[in-house]
């Protein structure tokens, strides 16, 4: 099943956290993926997930999942800087949201 893996590699190994200019802008990522490690750190924190719905919903593996986390509850300023650099375009996707008329 997707995303339910106790074992990222075939060969056993854990899985990497690297960094490549060339995707996610050089943001810390699990290899083999162009999912940031910020972006696994962020639905866990803010949105409450569980290793297991992060995982199932990114299709990869629970262990893939705690790397990402254990890179990322180490690597704690880099991740402020993502969120400082990110905090913008945030701000402006939530200004320009459709929201309903309150009319009753």
């Amino acid at each position: 099943m997707a995303g339910t893996g106790s074992q990222s590699n075939s060969d056993g190994t854990m899985p990497e956290i690297v960094k490549t200019d060339d995707i996610l802008g050089g943001d810390s990522r699990i290899e083999g993926h162009r999912i940031g490690v910020y972006h696994v750190y962020q639905r866990y924190v803010d949105g409450d997930d569980t290793p297991e719905e992060i995982a199932t919903s990114y299709d990869i593996s629970v262990v893939e999942v705690h790397a990402a986390l254990a890179y990322a509850f180490s690597h704690p300023e880099e991740m402020r800087a993502i969120e400082a650099r990110n905090q913008p375009m945030y701000e402006e996707k939530a200004a320009n949201r459709l929201v309903p008329d309150e009319t009753d």
